[in-house]
């Protein structure tokens, strides 16, 4: 149906592995007293929640103003850091799961991804020419590889956390800032510099959004973009599979915001919408998979026939149509700190 499949990035078993582990380590958290606190919506910093679903011991409410699915009470800042640090199922991934399936990533997402920041920059930069590009939660440094191959003039720096990761990204001689983006924003040798920061799939992992918005703004200069990409709570498979979405995995993912919140948020945080679109290549893909397994997962018996009934032909103009109306769970956000901020905050 399309270039690639669900299996071909996430593989059954490998993926079902992960999620196990992250059951387990989601219900130590759940059940460890002081780990979590209530939030409001992380997209608009509305009050109303409207129950969900329970998952992992966790709870998630929909936003009654924006629409934003998110969990809440949710893990504290220090306790986040426990869990990617200590976790079972953090390990895994970074040691498992990532290094498995690098080089199909690598061709599927991490060059065409590159590819669509270097026609994004071309289109919407403003300003002085050139300047460097930030990395936010750079990983093992994939997209900075594929990115310079099609924009070699561009100087690139990482921001990330995991020490294996951040010695790896230092011995491919890229400049690296070991730690979280706030931290990385109060640095004078990081903040204001970015022509560009990029920063994909941790937004969901982010409990406050806006704090987290202001930090990326913070290592933007004046005019530089902002460009992100993460899960939307308007997203097709997310609802269509609720409980069932294997996307919805706290506490790894925490935060699904929708459209609205997404746009509420960059206000909140000063900054400036230049583009907002759902190029996602993979929800009939994945809701589809899910029916088969289990017809049960997927309530709404009009979506049940739509993924499963017809031929490729027509799911593929199912997943082109979601794509068109920004109904695709993959979300990607192009923002812009202000020309006349000059404020490093």
């Amino acid at each position: 149906m399309n270039g690639f499949s669900e299996n071909e990035i996430r593989p059954t078993a490998l993926l079902d592995e992960y999620l196990r582990l992250s059951a387990e380590d989601a219900r130590r958290m759940a059940e460890t007293p002081g780990t979590l606190a209530e939030r409001r919506c992380p997209g608009c910093g509305g009050h109303e929640q409207r129950p969900a679903f329970e998952k992992n011991g966790f709870s998630l409410a929909h936003c009654g103003d924006c629409g934003t699915l998110y969990v809440s009470p949710a893990p504290t800042p220090e306790a986040l850091v426990d869990f990617y640090r200590d976790s079972a199922s953090a390990s895994y991934w970074a040691s498992v799961f990532s290094p498995a399936v690098a080089e199909a990533r690598r061709t599927v997402i991490f060059a065409p991804r590159a590819a669509r920041v270097a026609s994004l920059i071309d289109t919407y930069a403003t300003g002085a020419p050139g300047g460097e590009l930030f990395d936010v939660g750079a990983g093992a440094g994939l997209f900075l590889e594929e990115f310079k191959a099609v924009s070699s003039e561009t100087p690139v720096s990482a921001i990330e956390p995991g020490r294996l990761h951040a010695e790896n990204l230092k011995n491919q001689s890229v400049r690296v800032f070991e730690g979280y983006a706030d931290d990385a924003a109060r640095d004078p040798e990081w903040t204001g510099m970015a022509a560009c920061v990029t920063c994909f799939e941790v937004i969901e992992h982010i409990p406050d959004s806006v704090v987290f918005l202001r930090s990326l703004r913070r290592l933007a200069r004046p005019g530089g973009l902002i460009i992100l990409s993460g899960l939307s709570g308007d997203g097709f498979d997310i609802k269509a599979l609720g409980v069932h979405s294997k996307a919805v995995s706290p506490p790894h993912h925490l935060t699904f915001l929708s459209l609205e919140g997404v746009k509420v948020a960059l206000a909140g945080a000063d900054l400036e919408l230049v583009d907002l679109f759902t190029p996602g290549e993979l929800d009939v893909d994945i809701v589809r998979n899910a029916a088969l397994e289990d017809p049960s997962r997927i309530e709404d018996a009009v979506v049940r026939r739509l993924v499963l009934d017809g031929d490729d032909a027509a799911r593929t103009a199912l997943q082109e149509k979601l794509k068109e109306t920004r109904k695709s769970s993959h979300m990607w956000i192009v923002a812009r700190r202000p020309m006349s901020d000059r404020d490093a905050d």
